[in-house]
C-alpha cells in the first residue's frame, strides 16, 4: 500500500521518466497516460524499477500501483454497466459449459453493443470472472423435492465447475 507521500510523487517520477524516455514534455496525465499505451514493452521495462528506487518501494508496488489504481482514472465507471454485464454473461453461460468460453463472449458481445465504451478490459474480464465464480458455488438442494430439472441443473452445475477449475489452472 502506498503512503500519502509516495502517490504525490508517483505521476511526476513517471511524468519525468517519460518526458526523458520521449523527448519531450508531457503537458497533462490523461496525455501522459495516452503516451504510456503507445509505449512499447521495450520501452516500458526498467520503469516501475527506476520509480520504486525514487519512492521507496518494490518494483512489483509501483507496477500494481499504476494497474489497480493510477491508470483507472482514465478509465469510464464499470458500474454503469455491471448489470448489463452479468444477465449478457448469464445468457452466455445457457450456452456454454466453458466459463472462459462465456467471459470471452460476453466481453465480445459487450463490445460489438458499446463500441466507443472506455471501460478498462481487465476490469471487465475480472467482473465477469467474479460472476463466473459466484455461479460455480454448489447448489444446495433439498433431496425431498427435487425433479428431472433440478438433476439437470446441478449436473450443468457441476460441469461449469469442472470447466472453471481448469481455468484457473491455466490462468
Amino acid at each position: 500500500m502506498f503512503t500519502k507521500m509516495q502517490v504525490s510523487q508517483f505521476s511526476t517520477i513517471l511524468k519525468y521518466i517519460i518526458e526523458k524516455l520521449i523527448g519531450h514534455s508531457i503537458v497533462s496525465e490523461s496525455a501522459l497516460f495516452l503516451i504510456i499505451q503507445n509505449l512499447s514493452l521495450k520501452e516500458r521495462t526498467g520503469i516501475w524499477k527506476v520509480i520504486a528506487s525514487k519512492i521507496d518501494a518494490s518494483p512489483a508496488e509501483v507496477h500494481d500501483y499504476f494497474f489497480n489504481t493510477w491508470q483507472l482514472q482514465f478509465y469510464q465507471d464499470l458500474n454503469v454497466y455491471k448489470q448489463e454485464l452479468k444477465d449478457l454473461f448469464y445468457s452466455q453461460v445457457s450456452y456454454s459449459k466453458d466459463p472462459k468460453d462465456a467471459i470471452n463472449k460476453t466481453i465480445n458481445e459487450f463490445n460489438q453493443n458499446y463500441p466507443n465504451h472506455n471501460c478498462n478490459q481487465r476490469k471487465i474480464y475480472q467482473t465477469l470472472y467474479r460472476y463466473a465464480m459466484m455461479k460455480s458455488k454448489p447448489i444446495k438442494q433439498d433431496s425431498s423435492n427435487t425433479s428431472a430439472s433440478d438433476s439437470i441443473q446441478s449436473y450443468d452445475n457441476i460441469a461449469f465447475q469442472k470447466a472453471l477449475l481448469k481455468v484457473q489452472l491455466i490462468d
